[in-house]
Parts: structure tokens; C-alpha cells; sequence
């Protein structure tokens, strides 16, 4: 029997909360003493009108929650760091309970910037929900991706490979183009399942989505910004239209 998470999302909030002022009064005791506080700390809050993920609907119902907390260290050119980032369907969808639509994923990165080349690497635990099908608990993914912003447009892509849970050891490849001009940024991101897989539901290499979406970002409050989203899966012919709203604020 797979388990299902049951924990309350003002949990999550209350944690985060209580994170925050410990780090800022840590910060503030830092810069009081004249040194410097050598790691940055990001917070997220995210609306979604519906998750959808990978060419996939990821959450029953509509109506998402999807904060997290970024904590990174930076030396050089090189950055470590580890995030936490959870989702909590507010509709639970029908007669699913609530707590069937969570998630929270747990992960480690390294990235270097080399000019205008970034490249990264990290592992991604998946706590999902029991009714997926293809994993007990836990999904344990690894990627590695590069990004060059020299180009016009910018461009990136990104390999995806589970470790554990997923007995298919499902690939995924996920190209992405991008621009902006003053407030308004355009992209449009691709996934490429590479094989068969129940994850992806495909028999062998597949496109398995494409994504345009275009963001405004808020005049004179750059870290909030909000985005329109069309995900179409042409293996399936899931098409799925959402809104997302989101703002950030770091310490650093």
C-alpha cells in the first residue's frame, strides 16, 4: 500500500515563516558585527490555476499553492545549494480529499557560471502522491543542463534521468528557448521522453510536450510577476491552458 502524505500545508508556511526570522535576525547580528553573511536565501510563493508538469496533469483538481526556499552558497564562480518546494491543491478535485493532490520535492544542486555558459547539476526526491502509479513514495531523480545567454535568445537544455522509484528509469530531455523586452519575457520549453516509460506514458522516444508561455513582471516590484501557459502533450493530446502568480524575496 503506498503511503499519502497527510500533512497540513500551514505547516509548511509556519516553517518557512520561522525559518525566515531566524535566518534575518541572523543576518542582522551578522551585519552588525561587520561581516559579511556568506549564503543566500530565496523565498517563493506561487498561485497556479492547475499544475500541470512534464506534458502531464500532475495534481487532481485546480487551484494550486506552490512555495519554496532556496538556500545557496557561493564561491567564486561555482554555487551549492539545496531547495525544498511543496504544491497543495486548494480543490481537491471532485471526490478526492485534499491531501491526495500534495507534493514536496527535495533538492541538492551545484552550478557554475563561465561567463555567459551556466552549467548545473542535481538530484531531485520526488515525494509524491499514492495515486501515482509508477513509484512507492519516493521518486529520485538526477539532471544536468547548460544554459548561454550570449545568443539573442536565450537557450537552454536540460537531461533528466531517474535513479529510484521508477522501475522504467524514465529519461527526459527538455530544450528551452527565451527572450524578453522591458516586462514581458517570452519562452517556449519542449520535453522529449527518451524511451518507453510509465511515467510519460510513451512505447519509445516521444515528444511529450510543448510549452509557449508569456510573463509580465510587475512595474517597480521585479520579483513578482505573472504568466500565461499553454502545455500541449502531442503523444497524448493533452492540451491544458493555466495562470500562474508568482513573487519572490531573498536574503543575501
Amino acid at each position: 500500500m503506498k503511503r499519502k502524505m497527510y500533512v497540513e500545508w500551514y505547516w509548511y508556511v509556519l516553517a518557512v515563516c520561522i525559518s525566515a526570522s531566524l535566518i534575518g535576525n541572523a543576518v542582522v547580528y551578522a551585519e552588525e558585527e561587520g561581516s559579511s553573511f556568506p549564503i543566500d536565501i530565496a523565498f517563493d510563493a506561487t498561485y497556479a490555476s492547475a499544475y500541470y508538469w512534464r506534458g502531464a496533469s500532475a495534481g487532481a483538481g485546480t487551484s494550486f499553492m506552490q512555495p519554496s526556499a532556496d538556500i545557496s552558497y557561493t564561491a567564486g564562480p561555482v554555487t551549492v545549494g539545496t531547495n525544498v518546494w511543496y504544491s497543495q491543491g486548494i480543490d481537491g478535485g471532485g471526490e478526492n480529499d485534499s491531501t491526495d493532490n500534495s507534493e514536496i520535492d527535495y533538492t541538492v544542486y551545484v552550478g557554475a557560471s563561465l561567463g555567459a555558459v551556466d552549467i548545473s547539476a542535481g538530484v531531485i526526491d520526488y515525494v509524491i502522491p499514492g495515486s501515482f502509479p509508477f513509484a512507492e513514495d519516493h521518486v529520485l531523480e538526477a539532471n544536468a543542463g547548460i544554459a548561454i545567454s550570449a545568443l539573442p535568445i536565450d537557450n537552454s537544455i536540460t537531461f533528466y534521468m531517474n535513479l529510484a522509484g521508477d522501475d522504467d528509469s524514465s529519461m527526459y530531455l527538455a530544450p528551452s528557448l527565451g527572450t524578453s523586452y522591458k516586462n514581458v519575457g517570452i519562452s517556449l520549453t519542449a520535453g522529449l521522453a527518451l524511451g518507453e516509460s510509465e511515467l510519460y506514458g510513451t512505447e519509445g522516444a516521444a515528444l511529450v510536450d510543448i510549452t509557449p508561455s508569456i510573463s509580465y513582471s510587475i512595474p517597480g516590484d521585479p520579483e513578482t510577476s505573472v504568466s500565461f501557459n499553454i502545455g500541449y502533450n502531442p503523444n497524448s493530446g493533452l492540451k491544458m491552458s493555466y495562470v500562474t502568480l508568482g513573487t519572490s524575496f531573498s536574503i543575501d
